[in-house]
């Protein structure tokens, strides 16, 4: 694949900053700042509103993003001028195509009043368009494969990234419904082990039911990855993943029980999305090497 230094950096930053976007973003929803700024794309009807920490919250999320449109423009525009890139050109217009649906849905968020169902599609393109940059990284970074991964592995990756994308829009959903606080206790939901599926609790029930599958997957995968690697017919770079996988699914249990226990605290939230936007690139980082592998007898 073609190299282009300038491009490389400014989408390391991109994905940097879009990272940081999303992590701020949850901060201003747990700290109830979502309406802080009452009207779109102004701020009280001003560019630069009065300082108060609610505001500014909601305008510094609302600065980045807006630094975020104007970095991946000039990286846009740099793959319809610069020749060696040509190859991304596509791949940047499906994310120009998230971003754009992005700033519509974030201005919805606000005009709507932190309607749910906003909120959650807000996550889910944002998650979107982080993914299609991850993507454009990985095949900017792609060699010629002279590495192996066994066969299973080109369904047991994409099954963990659909996973994790599920798990990380229901905890959007959950958060969108303020369910974080519905169950007050953990392993139980309220004293129930088999508490009702509908409203606030249901939404935190099914993002437990979801977070207890994603763990079950990453922990099989950890082992299997161990049980292979010992028979040399695993990449040991797919061996690293898994365990840093591992150790990150471990991580987010023990702060997702926190998160209950503590009743919720903003950092702690905050926390909570970086552990699964790590495990989101990591298991992208793990179909690229799958997918971009010599095959095995498994």
């Amino acid at each position: 694949m073609p190299k282009n230094k300038f491009f490389s950096y400014g989408l390391s930053f991109l994905i940097f900053l879009t990272f940081d976007l999303m992590l701020l973003g949850a901060a201003v929803r747990a700290l109830d700042a979502g309406l802080a700024c009452p009207d779109w794309p102004l701020c009280f009807s001003q560019t630069i509103p009065e300082f108060h920490l609610g505001v500014y919250m909601e305008f510094i999320h609302r600065s980045i993003a807006g630094i975020v449109a104007i970095v991946f423009s000039v990286l846009y525009l740099t793959t319809l001028f610069v020749k060696s890139l040509k190859p991304f050109r596509w791949l940047m217009t499906v994310a120009l195509f998230f971003l754009l649906a992005q700033i519509i849905m974030g201005g919805l968020t606000v005009l709507k009043l932190l309607a749910p169902k906003i909120v959650t599609l807000h996550l889910a393109l944002a998650t979107s368009f982080l993914i299609s940059l991850k993507i454009v990284q990985n095949q900017l970074a792609k060699k010629e494969a002279t590495e192996i991964a066994p066969p299973r592995y080109h369904w047991l990756a994409p099954l963990g990234l659909v996973l994790v994308c599920g798990q990380i829009l229901l905890g959007g959903w959950v958060a969108s419904n303020y369910a974080g606080t519905a169950c007050m206790d953990f392993p139980t939901c309220n004293g129930q082990w088999f508490p009702t599926l509908i409203g606030p609790i249901g939404a935190q029930v099914v993002h437990r039911l979801g977070a207890y599958t994603v763990a079950t997957f990453f922990i099989i995968l950890f082992f299997l990855s161990l049980k292979l690697s010992s028979e040399q017919m695993i990449l040991v770079r797919i061996k690293r993943l898994s365990a840093k996988m591992f150790m990150i699914v471990l991580s987010q249990i023990a702060v997702g029980i926190a998160n209950v226990l503590w009743m919720v605290p903003a950092w702690l939230t905050v926390v909570h999305l970086g552990l699964a936007l790590y495990l989101l690139l990591l298991v992208m980082q793990l179909n690229f090497l799958v997918f971009n592998s010599t095959n095995t007898s498994d």
